[in-house]
């Protein structure tokens, strides 16, 4: 075939945030209604934070009503087909836009500032929704179950039993642990072994962190500046929690992580860590518990969700992390993510790379990852994907 198929790894998706209060349970709607303009409000205040009020405001006029595609079935295929992507993995949204989920179970997901009854609450309506977003089209979405993971198992079991029954292909859970116990915790073992029964990927995604004294200077370049340690600290609890090593076929992903920069560090570290050399040996024999190296769980057990597309100085990097590990996304639709321009960027980024190895990182790995409808996505390949053409790197 002349063309790729391209499954996006990192793709939002909710309702306009009034909208949830048809899939919330009726004995949260009073809160709900309660809390409704003070939430809208606020997340409107801290993208004007987040991002520069006029550079949002602009990107809004550009791209018109393709923001919609956030819920918007119909809109979203049209922004795909025009990208080029045959399918995506589908986070909640809650950073950049106004169509998160209710009562903070959005893609920030903290475990402090709502109860976790609230928490729990907002999740399950937005999991309804997002089931029949997927029902729409099965095909092209593949859709993540919220788990707000820290607070009861016995509820993330049954609600990741829901979850597959109803369609879902994968689970999001938070990524900051402050207050709970982290993921090398025995109380998870329940969650961890089925999740791998069910072969249900779990999937951290960048946004959460501490809070921060938005009115003070610099807040947001300390954000930028550690945002991938809170969210990839889940990868080393697991792998020296020894969690890989009792549930072998556990996939996990970690989206919008800075990998190219971040991981090649990481997996260094805790490959030294893990020899026990001078420097650590006081500390005792504290890797007991695991019979590889915590880049070899890395390598068999964990995928990065790469929503940034490769220069020529970050390719190096994803050849360290290995190409079977990375997984391209589009972040759609948020500003910062490749679309509208996604197919120029795909050719400009890529462009000279092995034929094999952009067909890994665009959709090869996700394949290995989720079940999907491989042949129905081929043949939609077929028509919207890509041309390998445009990625021949032409002499300047």
């Amino acid at each position: 075939m002349d063309r790729y198929l391209v499954i996006s790894s990192d793709g939002h998706a909710g309702l306009p945030p009034e909208r949830y209060r048809d899939y919330l349970e009726r004995q949260y709607h009073a809160e709900f209604d309660e809390r409704l303009e003070r939430e809208i409000k606020a997340r409107e205040e801290h993208e004007k934070l987040f991002l520069l009020d006029d550079f949002n405001t602009k990107w809004r006029a550009k791209v018109g009503d393709g923001l919609e595609g956030a819920w918007d079935p119909v809109i979203r295929n049209r922004v795909l087909d025009q990208d080029g992507v045959a399918a995506e993995v589908l986070f909640p949204d809650g950073i950049t836009e106004r169509n998160a989920p209710p009562f903070g179970a959005d893609v920030g997901l903290r475990p402090f500032g709502v109860a976790p009854e609230l928490q729990w609450a907002g999740a399950r309506a937005h999991n309804r929704w997002m089931a029949d977003f997927c029902r729409d089209d099965p095909v092209r979405r593949i859709g993540l179950a919220i788990i707000p993971a820290l607070y009861d198992v016995e509820e993330n079991l049954k609600e990741i039993r829901w979850a597959r029954q109803a369609g879902l292909k994968g689970v999001f859970m938070p990524a900051i642990m402050d207050g709970y116990a982290m993921y090398n915790h025995r109380k998870y073992y329940p969650m961890w072994d089925l999740l791998q029964e069910l072969d249900m990927p779990v999937h951290f995604h960048s946004g959460g962190a501490p809070a921060y004294d938005t009115s003070q200077p610099g807040w947001i370049g300390t954000y930028l500046s550690e945002y991938a340690f809170w969210l990839t600290r889940p990868m080393w609890t697991m792998i020296f929690g020894g969690v890989f090593e009792l549930y072998p076929r556990l996939k996990v992903a970690f989206t919008e992580a800075g990998g190219e920069f971040w991981f090649p560090w990481v997996l260094e570290l805790m490959d030294i860590r893990a020899s026990v050399k001078h420097t650590s040996g006081k500390l005792g024999d504290y890797n007991s518990n695991l019979t590889m190296k915590p880049s070899e769980y890395f390598a068999r057990n964990i995928w990065v969700g790469c929503s940034a597309l490769p220069d020529e100085e970050t390719t190096e990097s994803y050849y360290k992390i290995g190409v079977d590990r990375i997984m391209w996304g589009t972040d759609y639709p948020h500003p910062e993510g490749t679309w509208p321009a996604t197919l120029q960027k795909m050719s400009l980024s890529l462009g000279g790379l092995p034929e094999a190895d952009i067909q890994k990182m665009l959709a090869g790995n996700a394949l290995d990852v989720y079940d999907v409808d491989k042949a129905a996505l081929w043949k939609l390949a077929a028509e919207i994907g890509p041309q390998k053409a445009q990625f021949v790197k032409r002499a300047a």
